[in-house]
C-alpha cells in the first residue's frame, strides 16, 4: 500500500486503466479516463472550471432551466439496461440442456401433436366405423340429440308399420294412396277411376247389399320383428350358415318356436359366428341320437348347451383349486425356506458361542491375586455368572 503513495498521478492513471481492462468494458475504461481528466482540471484550480460550476449552480437554483447531469444519466441507462438484461433472464431460464422454459412447452405440444390420437371402432349396419377421440367429444351431443329424435319417430311409427308393410307388398305408390282416399271420400272421378283401372262395371255393383270384408294384409309384430333381424344379420357372411341351419337342418318344429320369439334367431347366428355352435351343435346331434328325435333340434341344442358350458365351469373350478393348492404349496415352500434360514443362523450363533466358550476355556488363568475375584460377566455364560456368583456368596 506504501508503494501506492510513492506512485505519480500519470503512474496511477496508467494501473488504474489495466485494472479496469482486466475487470470491466470498454465503456467504463472511457468513463474513468473522463472522471480522471476532471480531477485533473480540478486539481489545477484554472478558472474555467469555477465559472462553469458556479453557471451549474445558478442553473441548479433556477427552476426554468433543469439541469441534467451527464453522468448520472449514464449511471442510470446502465442500470436500467442491467436490470432488463436481469429480469430477461429470469423470464427465460435455461434447462441444464440450454433450452429455456418456453421451448420445453413448445416441444412437448409439438410432441402431443405428434402422436397418433386414439381411435375406437364401432360396428353398424354390418360395417365398422372408426372415430377419433376427438371426434367422439364433438359429435356426440348432436348425434345423441339426433338418435333421441329417431327413437322418437320409430315410436310413432310403429303402430303403423304393418299398414306401411301391405303397401309395400301390394307395391302401391302415393299416386295410388291418394286414389283411395279420394274414393273413399265420396269423390266421383276418383270411384269412376278406379273402376276403369280395375275392369269393374258400374252396373255389376249391388250397393245395396254389399257384403265386403276388409282382409288382414301385412305381416305381424313377430313377421316384422324376424325382417329387422334377418335384414341386420343378411349383411354377415356367416349369414347362409344360419340361414342353412333354420330352413335346412333343423326340423320346422324349431323354427315355429323360434319365429314367436325372433331374438333366438339373432342369438343362433351369435354362436355361428363365434364358433360356439361348432362346439356345441355335436353334442346335440348325440343327444338327439339317444334321445330318438322326441325333441326339436332347439330344445336338443339347448341341452347340449347347459351340458358343455357346465364342463366347461367344473373346468375352471378344477383349474381354479389347482391354481389356489400350487399358490399354497410355493408359500409353504417359502415358509420352509425362511424357517431354514433362521435354523440356520441359529445354528451358526450357538456354533460360534462353543468355540467362544472353548478358547474362554483354554487361556490359562492369571497368578496374581488382584484378577481372582474379577469376572467378566458381560463375557460370560449365565452358568458361569451363576457359578460365580455362588462362590463369591459363600
Amino acid at each position: 500500500m506504501s508503494e501506492l503513495y510513492d506512485l505519480s498521478q500519470e503512474e496511477l492513471e496508467v494501473a488504474f486503466k489495466e485494472a479496469k481492462a482486466a475487470e470491466g468494458t470498454e465503456e467504463d475504461i472511457q468513463y474513468e479516463e473522463d472522471y480522471a481528466s476532471e480531477d485533473a482540471q480540478n486539481d489545477s484550480g484554472e478558472t474555467e472550471d469555477f465559472v462553469d460550476n458556479e453557471e451549474d449552480t445558478d442553473s441548479t437554483n433556477n427552476p426554468e432551466q433543469p439541469v441534467v447531469d451527464d453522468q448520472d444519466s449514464d449511471d442510470y441507462d446502465a442500470s436500467a439496461e442491467d436490470d432488463a438484461e436481469e429480469n430477461a433472464d429470469e423470464t427465460t431460464e435455461e434447462t441444464p440442456d440450454g433450452e429455456t422454459e418456453e421451448d420445453e412447452d413448445v416441444a412437448t405440444e409439438a410432441e402431443e401433436e405428434a402422436q397418433p390420437e386414439q381411435t375406437y371402432k364401432f360396428k353398424a349396419n354390418g360395417k365398422e366405423y372408426e372415430f377419433t377421440e376427438s371426434e367422439i367429444k364433438d359429435r356426440f351431443p348432436s348425434m345423441f340429440g339426433q338418435a333421441m329424435d329417431y327413437t322418437k319417430k320409430l315410436q310413432t311409427i310403429k303402430p303403423w308399420r304393418k299398414t306401411i308393410d301391405a303397401l309395400e307388398e301390394a307395391k302401391l305408390t302415393h299416386e295410388d294412396l291418394s286414389l283411395f282416399i279420394d274414393a273413399r271420400k265420396g269423390d266421383k272421378e276418383a270411384i269412376a277411376e278406379l273402376l276403369k283401372q280395375t275392369g269393374v262395371d258400374a252396373l255389376d255393383l249391388d250397393i245395396e247389399n254389399s257384403t265386403y270384408v276388409a282382409k288382414d294384409y301385412g305381416r305381424d309384430e313377430n313377421a316384422l320383428a324376424i325382417k329387422d333381424i334377418v335384414d341386420d344379420i343378411s349383411r354377415d357372411s356367416e349369414y347362409e350358415k344360419t340361414h342353412n341351419i333354420l330352413t335346412k337342418d333343423w326340423d320346422e318344429k324349431s323354427w315355429g318356436t323360434m319365429s314367436q320369439d325372433p331374438e333366438t334367431i339373432k342369438l343362433l347366428h351369435v354362436d355361428v359366428k363365434s364358433g360356439m355352435y361348432d362346439k356345441i351343435q355335436p353334442i346335440a346331434e348325440k343327444l338327439k341320437v339317444y334321445g330318438g328325435g322326441k325333441e326339436s333340434d332347439l330344445d336338443y341344442y339347448k341341452t347340449a348347451a347347459r351340458q358343455y358350458f357346465g364342463q366347461v365351469e367344473q373346468q375352471n373350478q378344477q383349474a381354479q383349486r389347482v391354481a389356489t393348492k400350487e399358490a399354497a404349496q410355493a408359500k409353504h415352500q417359502v415358509e420352509q425356506n425362511k424357517l431354514s434360514q433362521v435354523k440356520a443362523k441359529q445354528a451358526k450363533r450357538i456354533a460360534t458361542e462353543n468355540a467362544s466358550e472353548k478358547r474362554r476355556a483354554a487361556v490359562p488363568s492369571s497368578g496374581k491375586a488382584s484378577n481372582r475375584g474379577i469376572v467378566d460377566y458381560l463375557d460370560t455364560s449365565d452358568e458361569e455368572f451363576q457359578e460365580w456368583y455362588d462362590k463369591t456368596m459363600d
